[in-house]
């Protein structure tokens, strides 16, 4: 998969948390719509069963009424028209979906109707339902009346019957509801008959809910569908109220990936911390390694001293020469210590463990590292010369770690003039604008261009069986006392700068 360019991706970097919260937030608001959508579906599934259920209900009474007026006829036939009439106007008045009712004789073109007239293209329809009946009840569209329909039933319910009996139907009260939710726009249903929409309004795709009603004797389907609209899935106040959650969730978001990415860096920044320190320790007990004999030679002088002058002590003693015995004690005293010096340095150099801060000389360090490269100094036929700023300002480090620092650059600069004629390192510290630096520069023959923009890499080296660690772990250290180390090419020599703020300045900027 192809990648970015690091510039492409640096500009786009400052705008990946808002496209991820218009993200989260189009998710939030997208979900809830296709939830509510479910929802409302679910619901239309409900409210259409119960309405399946009262109009099945409501269609059954249907076949009772029909049976009482065939009664009715039967007994009374036309002669009692009014008897019908009387009926039929208290089915009617209990019933209001029951619009008309007709009595027609199928022997002559008599009929008994609550309408206010009497009309022969109904009387026909009744009289052609009846003839195909079979002796069910037969259903027909009204086509006078739009949204309704006939149900005929012959009288009495024999091949021998006497007249047509119907009912006219409103389809449109047979589905009342009071439901609140039938008056959403996006919610529609309707009633068919033979395949042909006789109530209702029209439905946009496949209808959700498509049953026969429960009555045997009116198979009419009930079709229900809902298609919610936008505004509807989603309301300005629901869409504010969600994007202000998912906002809120994504700051805790956030919030919780920079506190784990701030856990890991300093995590990360502790392992390498102590890499460092391993590393450092380890160079360290290495380099003393190389320096054992020099080490020797180094402790052999004052050890040499103090047995000549003990030896000499003696003699004095025995003689009773005491004035002059004082002297070679005093002396004998100076060289004890100096050798114990030499040996505190050497365990203080080797001492592992974590590093303690504080304020620190740097014209210490250098002077503790010139002793400890002496004496190989003198056997490889190096100079070391130190020009060191007096009055110098602390820094704040750690001495080791420092000591560390100046050990690698001296050591490197000692190996770099170790092939030329003039063997010469040369260790500065001076003051400049709030700030300690130190350089070591040598009179070797410079650092080859093609490791000039790596020195600091690891494992990159121009001395063969170097590692290529000394200067990486150099950077580290300088860097976690907030300074700076840089090549530089003074005149044709070699030299490493390492500036490091002084500890006030330090204090102040409050690292």
């Amino acid at each position: 998969m192809p990648q970015l360019p690091e510039n492409r991706l640096r500009r786009m970097r400052p705008t990946l948390p808002v496209v991820g919260w218009v993200l989260l937030v189009l998710i939030a608001l997208s979900s809830y719509a296709f939830w509510e959508r479910r929802r409302l579906e679910a619901l239309l599934l409900e409210q259409a069963a119960i309405l399946h259920r009262q109009a099945s209900q409501r269609a059954d009474q249907h076949d009772a009424h029909l049976t009482a007026l065939s009664t009715v006829a039967v007994k009374d036939g036309t002669g009692r028209k009014d008897l019908f009439l009387e009926v039929a106007a208290a089915i009617k008045s209990f019933y209001p979906r029951i619009r008309a009712i007709d009595l027609v004789s199928l022997s002559d073109a008599t009929a008994i109707t609550t309408r206010s007239a009497a009309d022969p293209e109904t009387n026909d329809a009744v009289r052609e339902a009846v003839r195909a009946s079979g002796g069910k009840l037969v259903l027909r569209p009204q086509f006078q009346a739009a949204g309704t329909y006939l149900l005929v039933k012959r009288s009495p319910n024999t091949s021998a019957a006497l007249y047509g009996l119907a009912l006219e139907i409103d389809a449109g009260m047979l589905v009342r509801t009071e439901s609140a939710f039938w008056d959403r726009p996006s919610a529609r249903y309707s009633l068919w008959l033979d395949g042909k929409m006789l109530w209702g309004a029209s439905l946009e795709g496949a209808p959700q809910f498509d049953k026969v009603l429960g009555s045997a004797s009116q198979p009419l389907v009930l079709k229900a569908a809902i298609s919610p609209r936008l505004d509807e899935l989603l309301t300005p106040r629901t869409a504010i109220a969600l994007s202000a959650a998912a906002t809120l969730l994504y700051a805790l978001i956030l919030l919780g990936l920079r506190q784990m990415a701030r856990t890991r860096a300093v995590e990360h920044a502790a392992r390498l911390h102590a890499q460092d320190a391993r590393l450092a320790h380890a160079s360290r007990v290495n380099a003393l390694g190389e320096m054992a004999s020099g080490m020797a030679h180094e402790l052999a002088q004052p050890l040499s001293a103090i047995l000549s002058q003990v030896q000499a002590g003696k003699r004095l003693a025995a003689r009773g020469d005491f004035d002059r015995l004082g002297q070679i004690l005093a002396d004998s005293e100076l060289q004890t210590k100096r050798a114990a010096a030499i040996l505190d340095r050497l365990r203080h150099w080797t001492q592992p463990g974590e590093p303690v801060l504080g304020e620190i000389s740097v014209n210490q360090a250098v002077e503790n590292v010139e002793v400890l490269l002496q004496a190989e100094a003198a056997r490889i036929g190096v100079e070391i010369s130190c020009e060191l700023a007096l009055g110098l300002p602390s820094v704040l480090g750690n001495a080791v770690e420092l000591e560390q620092v100046i050990f690698n650059l001296v050591r490197n600069a000692m190996e770099a003039v170790s092939g030329v004629e003039t063997k010469r390192v040369m260790i500065l510290t001076e003051a400049l604008n709030g700030s300690v630096r130190l350089s070591v520069s040598d009179t070797g023959p410079g650092i080859p261009e093609v490791l000039r923009n790596r020195l600091f890499d690891p494992f990159v080296t121009g001395k063969p069986g170097g590692t290529g660690l000394g200067l990486t772990l150099c950077q580290r250290l300088v860097e976690r006392m907030g300074g700076e180390i840089t090549p530089a090419d003074d005149a044709g020599m070699t030299r490493f700068d390492v500036m490091l703020p002084a500890a006030g300045k330090r204090s102040e900027k409050g690292e």
